[in-house]
Parts: structure tokens; C-alpha cells; sequence
């Protein structure tokens, strides 16, 4: 992590033609400083990392190589994706304080979400949405909150900053998707989910969706269903009721 900080900051710096003097200046640090940073001697202080940010027009995951698709982007890529993902409210989004992103950078390393996405279908049926995690300067250091079409579902500050604190909260992101989601659920899941189906049980869709039915109507459906039974197991089963209605 710490030899993707020190190639970013220098890239980054020179993407904004600013030379090292120029940077510690408006950053009020040594140029000695930024040069150790830049070479991977050392690291800034955490307190420092939202004027870096500012100072190179980047946010926190991009500096400390969290968000590897955007640093592989030229810019004006990188803008125009920030502008379309803007664009949607998401099912389901993570926002962090810059205190937590070392705990979620060292959390994606692992398949902790994918073991979560599998357990929640077993369980219930339901598929986790993509989890977007992005920092909010304007957080406290470790304060989190989880979204739903940019609605806060939950807002709780951690003490803990280790791994242990990511896995908490993704946790807290399943616990809430599995109990709000019958809003949740949209048509993108929907299909989502009955493409998976069509690639194990090819016949099963075959003459019902969308020939008779719907993605909205099966969504309409399963939102019911989720209302009543509190889970939607055995979909198959489902699509046939929805079938003989």
C-alpha cells in the first residue's frame, strides 16, 4: 500500500504541474517531505491526507490506490464514469470517513463480500447488489454510513480501524439489504437473478419472461413475496405461482 501512495502522489502532483516545492508549499510540509513520500521512505500523516486530496483533485480511494479501475483510466475516462455512477442512486452504497480506509483497504484484499453474497442466497435467495465503497471528507474520521437510493439506513462511528471493523461493516450492509429488500429489489436484480436462473435450468423462463410476463411484474411479485415470507427461496416455485396466477 504504501510503495501505491508514494507513485500516486507523484503522479498525481504532476498531473496538476506542480513541482515538489510548489506542493510542500501549499500543503505546509518540507519539500523534504514530499520527496520521502514520493520515494516510499515514508507515508503523510493521516491528518493530511483530505488537503492532499483537495490539493490534487482526487479522492482518498483513488490516492490510496483502493479504486484500481479509476487509476488505470486516463482523466477525462475517470470524469465521465464519476458522472454516470452520480447519475444513479444505487441500491446499496458504503461511504467511510478517511480514518476507516486503511481497515477497508486491507478488507478488499479478502473475499469477505463474496462469502456474505453467498451466505444471503443460500439463506434467502436474495442477491446482494454490487457494494460501492467511497470516502466523504466531510465525514468524521470514522463515521460510516450505509445508502439505499441515497437514503441513510444507518449512521454509527467505529472505534476499531482494524479489518475486523470492515467485516462489521459489511455485516451491517447485508443485515440492512436483507431486511429492506423488498425496496431494494429493482429490475436490474431481477434480471440479474433470472439470468443466473436460465444458465442452470435453461426451460424454466421458457414462454413466461418476458414473453408473458414482465421483468416489473416479477418484481412486483417478489417484492410481495418478501413482504409476506421474509425471503425468496426456491424461486423456481415462485415463477410458477406467478405462472398459474
Amino acid at each position: 500500500m504504501q510503495q501505491k501512495i508514494s507513485q500516486n502522489i507523484s503522479r498525481f502532483r504532476q498531473n496538476q504541474t506542480m513541482t515538489q516545492e510548489e506542493f510542500a508549499a501549499r500543503l505546509g510540509v518540507t519539500p523534504q517531505a514530499v520527496s520521502k513520500w514520493e520515494r516510499g521512505a515514508s507515508i503523510p500523516d493521516i491528518t493530511l491526507i483530505p488537503n492532499i486530496c483537495k490539493l490534487l483533485k482526487v479522492h482518498a480511494d483513488m490516492l490510496l490506490g483502493i479504486d484500481m479501475l479509476s487509476l488505470s483510466e486516463n482523466k477525462s475516462m475517470a470524469e465521465e464514469r464519476e458522472i454516470k455512477q452520480n447519475l444513479i442512486a444505487e441500491p446499496l452504497r458504503i461511504e467511510v470517513g478517511l480514518g476507516l480506509i486503511s481497515c477497508i483497504s486491507q478488507g478488499l484484499e479478502t473475499d469477505y463480500v463474496h462469502q456474505c453474497r453467498k451466505r444471503l442466497a443460500a439463506e434467502t435467495g436474495m442477491l446482494l447488489p454490487v457494494l460501492r465503497i467511497l470516502d466523504n471528507v466531510d465525514y468524521a474520521k470514522n463515521e460510516v454510513r450505509i445508502l439505499s437510493y441515497d437514503q441513510v439506513l444507518l449512521q454509527k462511528t467505529y472505534s476499531d480501524i482494524s479489518v475486523q471493523a470492515y467485516h462489521a461493516i459489511i455485516d451491517e450492509a447485508v443485515r440492512l439489504c436483507r431486511e429492506n429488500y423488498d425496496s431494494i429489489l429493482n429490475k436490474q436484480l431481477v434480471k440479474t437473478m433470472l439470468d443466473n436462473l436460465h444458465e442452470q435450468y435453461p426451460g424454466v423462463l421458457d414462454g413466461l419472461v418476458p414473453d408473458r410476463v414482465g421483468y416489473y411484474e416479477v418484481m412486483q411479485h417478489l417484492r410481495g413475496i418478501i413482504i409476506e415470507r421474509g425471503n425468496m427461496r426456491d424461486l423456481i416455485h415462485i415463477l410458477e405461482e406467478l405462472e398459474i396466477r
